[in-house]
This record gives C-alpha cells, sequence and structure tokens, in this order.
C-alpha cells in the first residue's frame, strides 16, 4: 500500500468547489492534493528525484481511496454563505470615510470564504493494492514535507506518506455505478501541463532581464533593453490558473452484508441526494407541497444544461426522444426530500433526489452528473434562490440519506406516500366502497409497472402515514394534454415480500408525485 495522510492544522479547510467559489471542497479531490504536491514541487527546487515521483504518482491505474471525516460548512445565521470585508490594494484618490485624509485609501470589498469545520483534522489517500518503490516512497516522502498548504493560503496542513497501520478503513471508494460525488483526479501528462500553466523558465528570465534593464550601464543597458524587448514583445508573461478536467465518482463503501438484497423497483436505489441550501430570498424553508415548481425548475435547468452531451444522456434527463415524443423507457425521476415521519416533523424541504433508471450505463450516469454538476443554483421566483449541494456534514438529518427512502438492502413491507400519487385515468363515478377499490387496484397496477409485486393491500387515504406530510388537497395537481386536472390522492401500500425504493408510482411519478417513504415499526426511525 502507498498512502498519503493530511493534517490540516488549524482545525478547518478553506478550498472552493471549482464551479461554485461560496461552496466548500470536501473531502480533497486528490486532483487538488497533486497539486499541492506540484506546486511544492516547483517551489522548493525542483529535484529530478521528485519529478520521478510526481510522473509515477499520476500514472497509477486508478484512483485512491479516502479515509475523510465530515465537515461543517461556515454559514451566516441566516443559512447564506458568510461575507467578509476585506481591503484591497491601495489607490490614490480621497476616501469615502469621513475620518480617513491619508492620499492613499483602501477600499473594503465583500469576499466570501469557503470554509468548513472538520470533525477529524486527518486525511488519508491511499491506493491499497500497490506498492512504491523505495526510491519513489522516499521522495515523496521529502515533497510532502514541503507542502503547507493545500487550498486557500490560511488552509494550512502537514503532509507525509503513511503507514497501512494508521490509514483504517475508507470513507469513499471510486465506484462508478454508485456515484455520490465526483472528484478531481491527476491523470497522466498533468505535472507536465502544470509546468506550461505555472511557465517558470519564462517568469525568471523576464524578472533578470528587468533587473539587468534597472541596474546596467551604458551597452550593458541598452542590449538588456533590447533583448527584454525582443523576447518579451507583449509584456511580462503571466502563469495560468491550474485547472483539471479529469473526475472519478465516488461513493461511501457498501456494508457487507452476506443475505441477498430485497426486489427493488426500475429505479437504482443509489439515489444521488442534494441538500436545498437558501442563498437568497424571503423564505427560510420550502414546503413540501411546492415541490412540483422546484421539480419543474430543476428539470428545464437540467435540460438546458444537457444540449452538449451524447443523446442518450438527453434522453434520461429529457424524458423524451429526439421528435419530442415521451419516453416508454424508465428515465430521470426527482425526488423531493423533506422532514417527515419524526414527532416534530413540519414538511419542509430538506433536498432534492435524482433517481436514474436501473441497469444505465457508466457513461451515460456520468453524463447526467455533469448536467447536475452544472446546475448549482434554481432561481424560483419569488421564492428567491436556492443552492444545490452534496451534504458534507455527519450532521445531516435522516431524510438526507438515501436509505432513509430506500430501505436498501433488506427493504421495507409498509409504505406510505408523501406525495399524492396522481391518477393516469379518472376513476368511474359510484359508491365510495367502490370509488376506493378501483382507486385501490389503479396503485396496485402502478406499483407493478415500476417493477414491484402486486401489493397485499392498498390503503387509500386523504392524508399520509407520516407525520409532517401536507394532505393530499394541498398538493397542485396535474394537467392533462388537454388541460383537466389529474385527481390524486396518498396511500399506504403493504408487500408480502419485502421491497426496496425509491418507489414512485402514478402518472407524475417522474415529477417527484406517488413517492413513498419506508413506514418502520418504530414510526420514526430505520431500525
Amino acid at each position: 500500500m502507498i498512502a498519503l495522510g493530511i493534517r490540516y492544522l488549524n482545525g478547518f479547510v478553506v478550498a472552493s468547489q471549482p464551479d461554485a467559489r461560496d461552496v466548500p471542497e470536501w473531502p480533497p479531490h486528490p486532483g487538488r492534493v497533486f497539486m499541492a504536491l506540484a506546486a511544492a514541487h516547483f517551489q522548493n527546487g525542483a529535484t529530478p528525484e521528485e519529478r520521478a515521483a510526481l510522473l509515477w504518482l499520476e500514472g497509477l491505474s486508478h484512483a485512491p481511496v479516502i479515509r475523510a471525516g465530515m465537515a461543517h460548512e461556515r454559514r451566516a445565521s441566516d443559512g447564506t454563505a458568510l461575507v467578509q470585508f476585506v481591503p484591497v490594494n491601495d489607490k490614490a484618490g480621497p476616501a469615502r470615510a469621513s475620518l480617513q485624509s491619508a492620499p492613499l485609501t483602501r477600499v473594503r470589498q465583500a469576499r466570501t470564504f469557503a470554509r468548513a469545520w472538520v470533525e477529524d483534522d486527518t486525511v488519508y489517500l491511499a491506493w491499497p493494492d500497490i506498492e512504491a518503490p523505495e526510491a519513489t516512497s522516499r521522495a515523496l516522502d521529502d515533497l510532502c514535507r514541503k507542502v503547507a498548504r493545500i487550498g486557500h493560503s490560511s488552509s494550512l496542513v502537514q503532509m507525509w506518506v503513511a503507514r497501512p497501520e494508521e490509514v483504517g478503513e475508507p470513507t469513499w471508494v471510486p465506484d462508478e455505478d454508485r456515484t455520490a460525488i465526483r472528484l478531481r483526479l491527476a491523470g497522466p501528462g498533468t505535472l507536465e501541463d502544470l509546468e506550461r500553466r505555472y511557465n517558470e523558465e519564462a517568469v525568471d528570465t523576464f524578472g533578470d532581464l528587468r533587473v539587468a534593464v534597472d541596474e546596467a550601464q551604458g551597452g550593458a543597458h541598452r542590449a538588456a533593453k533590447k533583448r527584454l524587448r525582443d523576447m518579451f514583445p507583449a509584456g511580462a508573461p503571466t502563469r495560468v490558473r491550474p485547472s483539471l478536467s479529469l473526475y472519478q465518482g465516488y461513493a461511501p463503501p457498501e456494508p457487507s452484508c452476506d443475505a441477498p438484497a430485497a426486489g427493488g423497483t426500475i429505479f437504482d436505489p443509489n439515489v444521488i441526494v442534494l441538500a436545498l441550501e437558501r442563498e437568497d430570498g424571503p423564505y427560510r424553508f420550502l414546503d413540501l407541497s411546492g415541490m412540483l415548481g422546484i421539480t419543474e425548475r430543476w428539470r428545464e435547468a437540467l435540460i438546458s444544461q444537457s444540449n452538449d452531451l451524447p443523446e442518450p444522456v438527453r434522453r434520461l434527463v429529457s424524458g423524451h426522444d429526439p421528435s419530442g415524443a415521451p419516453l416508454e423507457a424508465p428515465h430521470v425521476a426527482m425526488l423531493p426530500l423533506a422532514f417527515v415521519g419524526h414527532p416534530h416533523a413540519d414538511g419542509r424541504l430538506l433536498g432534492m433526489g435524482l433517481a436514474l433508471p436501473s441497469g444505465v450505463s457508466s457513461d451515460e450516469r456520468r453524463g447526467v452528473l455533469r448536467a447536475l454538476g452544472r446546475v448549482g443554483r434554481l432561481a424560483l421566483g419569488q421564492r428567491g434562490v436556492w443552492r444545490l449541494q452534496s451534504p458534507i456534514s455527519s450532521q445531516q438529518p435522516w431524510n438526507l440519506r438515501a436509505e432513509a427512502w430506500t430501505a436498501h438492502r433488506s427493504g421495507a413491507t409498509h409504505w406510505s406516500t408523501i406525495t399524492p400519487v396522481v391518477f393516469d385515468r379518472h376513476p368511474k363515478k359510484g359508491d365510495r366502497v367502490a370509488y376506493q377499490r378501483e382507486v385501490a387496484a389503479m396503485i396496485a397496477r402502478a406499483c407493478v409497472r415500476i417493477g414491484l409485486p402486486e401489493p397485499r393491500d392498498v390503503i387509500v387515504t386523504s392524508v399520509s402515514a407520516h407525520v409532517g406530510v401536507p394532505a393530499a388537497h394541498a398538493f397542485p395537481r396535474l394537467r392533462r394534454k388537454d388541460g383537466g386536472e389529474r385527481q390524486h390522492t396518498h396511500a399506504i401500500l403493504i408487500f408480502e415480500p419485502p421491497v426496496r425504493g425509491p418507489i414512485l408510482v402514478g402518472a407524475g411519478r417522474y415529477r417527484g408525485y406517488g413517492f413513498c417513504r419506508p413506514m418502520y415499526d418504530q414510526g420514526v426511525e430505520a431500525p
């Protein structure tokens, strides 16, 4: 095994996501760690042994496993990003503040720093099946000792080559099929690309020539000035910000279980979970009954961000073929993850989930995640602007964990809706008992349609069995193509063998309607 240890000396990390400057990056991307090693190499002598070690590290055949505790993002009391005002460079002119009279003034500008406090200050990146040559291990250890920060200059770290016995069990493993987060990697050619971007030789040469121009006299001065003009006609050479384009899907390790998994649906139980965070607007929380506007806006945003992706990915996201006709095959479903099923539940939305059809290829899953990563914010009109981001705290509510909604792997026999089941046709008129029976049969057929066995019993009800869920009449009704409204109702589903979720039944299942949550004997939490 080869492993790298990282200790965050201040107990916090300051590093931002590449596509969201105010969202902290956690766990640290292996690519960011490699760039920190490369920066230490460039700035501290750049020995051949260290360069060979970096080339060996970037050429490893697979991504590392990661052991990292959870982190707590620093936010303002209203849930928005914490804004700090910092002085920028001096400038000439009168000061805005009446007490300042110096000819040079410093204006404070609003800045946000993506910071998160870490539960465990030590992180490990490990390649369990790879042994490093002794010379490589020694060079890597020397290089690690030169790394002072990973991320922002205030994110101080200590690095070393770790012993196998100190690494422990990983918390994140490479897994494209169950991807929960995507992390950047350093692949072959990364070091050469960083060298080009760092542009050390040109920058040093320009600096030496400027010194010669300033200090030389007579002919030496003219020669240095001409050489500077000939070599750098466009002025000072630049250093380009490093960028990595290679990503790897990671997921928590699956628990070892000898018992076979319970039967499931046409949807993959590895639901992608995103926390819903307020960025701006009048409301601190959004209610479950208003989830339709969120799913429709999210769907529109994902479709708009998938135009350059392969056709199978666009079909999965939109639910339509290139001609615009609805797909017969299953596609992406959106899940409202709300605070329900607890004695103090109030039905507020905690996050959103994305369920992919079972059996999608790794390339298709990567494509959907690529579109998902491009949509970090939802503008919801009068309801404000909300962020969608991967949860990074271990204190996330139970309802922001995929297993709370899927009962993966053992399954559950009793399920109840948290959003109403939308009827695919109008029930025939009749007495109340006949109506209930017809609706129950319709819902049972909908269960079979998504790959489940026919329920032993279907209980039709206007209210959910889960505390905190609004009554069925509080949810907006979906419309048919002819403009008419579809009926809907809550329901309780009872299966003879345990089944896994996610369970979404009825005509509105891809937009979050007919979404079920397991009912456990304790009524609150999974055992």
